[in-house]
């Protein structure tokens, strides 16, 4: 089994400062993909591929040193899992999003332990928390959250799997250029058939994409006081 850490979130305004993608973001003296490494380290996993984007590239080479293999892909997350495929050759792989850093170890040894004898897939999941609601004719509609959970990482999946994932062809309805398709490798195999597997997910699993995430995983972290109860200060007169 390779685990394979995708970094490929475009840089963040506000937090970024100068970096090519959020992983590279410090959080209390480490950066964002260093947690992750860290912590696949800790399970004694295999030493990761990263894939990235050519202009995160040379950063990530850097701050990563010669131990790590960093491949620069151009195109998107279907892009990206092509050229994971054609730089190893294990039967598992282990798909991880950089941004997702704080993932308890926990989470990710469920999802190893969850690919048994006839499933191809194990993705983590949390239950919905936010309404969501339905647009049709009449206008809106309530959906049943009790219905829905969110997809996070580390995703694992057979290698045959995940081949036919990235080879089925795009959705019918062709994206417009200026919105480009959003390609997820769950989603596909479950249109395909596949047999997929969830485990408990954790809260502490989002993604660090943007200010409000990172402080979020300050907090998370306690390295940030939470103040969103606070309505304001009143200066006396």
């Amino acid at each position: 089994m390779r685990p394979v850490v995708l970094a490929l979130a475009p840089p963040a305004p506000g937090i970024s400062r100068g970096s090519a993608t959020p992983c590279l973001e410090m959080l209390g003296g480490s950066r964002l993909i260093e947690r992750l490494l860290g912590t696949l380290e800790g399970l004694g996993l295999a030493t990761p591929l990263v894939v990235t984007a050519h202009g995160s590239a040379a950063r990530l080479r850097e701050v990563l040193g010669p131990r790590l293999s960093v491949k620069a892909v151009d195109g998107d997350r279907r892009s990206a899992l092509r050229a994971a495929l054609a730089a190893t050759t294990e039967e598992r792989l282990l798909l991880h999003d950089a941004e997702r850093a704080l993932t308890p170890p926990a989470v990710i040894s469920e999802v190893l332990s969850a690919l048994t004898a006839g499933i191809d897939a194990v993705v983590p999941v949390v239950g919905v928390t936010d309404s969501v609601k339905e647009v049709h004719p009449g206008g809106l509609r309530n959906i049943d959250r009790s219905t829905l959970v969110a997809l996070q990482s580390p995703r694992l999946l057979r290698r045959e799997l995940l081949e036919r994932c990235v080879s089925a062809p795009t959705s019918a309805a062709a994206p417009a250029p200026e919105r480009p398709e959003r390609f997820d490798e769950i989603l596909t195999a479950l249109e395909a058939g596949a047999q997929v597997a969830t485990v408990h997910g954790s809260h502490s699993g989002f993604a660090v994409l943007d200010r409000l995430s990172l402080w979020q995983a300050q907090i998370s972290l306690g390295l940030a006081r939470d103040t969103s109860h606070r309505h304001g200060l009143a200066r006396r007169a």
